[in-house]
């Protein structure tokens, strides 16, 4: 299934220094993003608010706290989140006004560097949340400002490799996302697929705060792009090494176990995060159920054909109908198994429930397929 894995080569070789399993001490930013990538953003939020009443005039803060509501209506992305998308639009503009206030007085170039830096990851962030709301035209415009500003903070100090994240996920995703296809052809521009690649890995290899998630969106080209999972399993796995206690690098690992079609592996590790979820083993909560037994149950259906155990977990997700992902793609492998016991009535239910629902990442598409040829293994 497409974008399963959220959502970015050989042997991974970590420049910085690894994050420790608790929170590293001092830094208040690298504090924050600890937080974050265990999935914990109020936490990581109340990090970020230190830093920015220490460090008024610095857009720094500002930007990770709107990085910090975009990773939670990413992650959300099935839920509707007022309370968070305000508070992102809000510390968007904050890091805009305050970076163009820290470039406009700035003393040097590499302080005017750090003021672009933030004022176009800021705007790259807004034009990703555009792209998640189908508004292709006005995230267009935002990625080609927060492009040109984060070029400008490169010129101005070449070792701002933090840069180097933005700079890859615009090269790369203008020039191969078929939904963007259309809209910048328009406008004549296309990105360069290569050199996005090494630009991520080059923010892996020396950013200062920018690693974890360049590598993050190498795993999602690799496992949804690319095609190459393979690539994407030690980068996922070394995600999950560094963070032990984080959900959502280990579901990372999961996923692409998923996409490599390692049903066996995949069902060892889903198993230990439902385990850990339903128990609410730090940091895992409750919402991790319903993936950990989508995944359980996709691995028995293609993995073993064990129709039965398969059809048993689809029907715990849902149990519960509300707006998760998981009640769609739930539907469509129920639908499948009834599919295969020869129940085409209760298939087509179950397709055309998935058509009434919004469209998650293809959900629509795969379940008109399996309504116009019943699914077979």
């Amino acid at each position: 299934m497409k974008r399963f894995v959220l959502i970015c080569c050989g042997v991974l070789l970590l420049a910085s220094a690894p994050v420790p399993a608790e929170p590293p001490e001092g830094d208040l930013l690298s504090q924050g993003l600890w937080w974050l990538y265990q999935a914990r953003y109020d936490k990581a939020d109340e990090l970020f608010d230190q830093y920015t009443k220490t460090h008024p005039k610095d857009p720094a803060g500002y930007f990770y706290k709107t990085a910090n509501n975009w990773w939670e209506l990413a992650q959300k992305l099935d839920y509707d989140l007022p309370d968070v998308q305000k508070r992102f639009e809000e510390n968007y503009e904050k890091t805009i006004a305050v970076a163009q206030a820290l470039s406009d007085a700035a003393p040097s170039d590499k302080v005017k560097s750090r003021a672009l830096l933030y004022w176009g990851g800021a705007e790259g962030l807004k034009g990703r949340w555009l792209v998640t709301q189908g508004q292709w035209v006005k995230a267009y415009f935002r990625g080609k400002s927060g492009n040109h500003l984060l070029r400008q903070s490169i010129e101005l100090d070449p070792e701002q490799y933090d840069a180097s994240l933005g700079l890859g996920i615009y090269d790369y995703f203008t020039d191969t996302l078929p939904g963007v296809e259309g809209v910048l052809a328009y406008f004549l521009i296309h990105g360069d697929k290569q050199r996005g690649l090494n630009e991520l890995q080059l923010a892996i290899d020396k950013s200062e705060h920018a690693r974890v998630e360049a590598m993050m969106f190498l795993i999602e080209i690799y496992t949804s792009e690319e095609n190459t999972p393979e690539k994407a399993l030690p980068l996922a796995l070394a995600l999950h090494e560094e963070f032990p206690k984080s959900p959502a690098m280990y579901m990372t690992s999961i996923s692409v176990l998923y996409q490599m079609k390692k049903w066996p592996e995949m069902m060892k590790e889903a198993q230990l995060f439902l385990d850990r979820s339903e128990d609410e083993v730090p940091y895992y909560t409750h919402e991790g159920i319903r993936p950990a037994r989508y995944c359980l149950g996709v691995g028995a259906l293609y993995g073993r054909h064990d129709l039965d155990l398969s059809y048993a977990y689809m029907s715990q997700i849902l149990k519960k109908i509300d707006s998760s992902r998981w009640v769609s793609y739930a539907y469509l492998r129920r639908g499948q198994i009834e599919d295969v016991r020869g129940d085409r009535e209760a298939a087509l239910r179950d397709y055309r429930m998935v058509l009434s629902r919004p469209d998650f990442w293809g959900s629509h598409k795969e379940a008109q397929i399996y309504i116009k040829e019943a699914f077979k293994f």
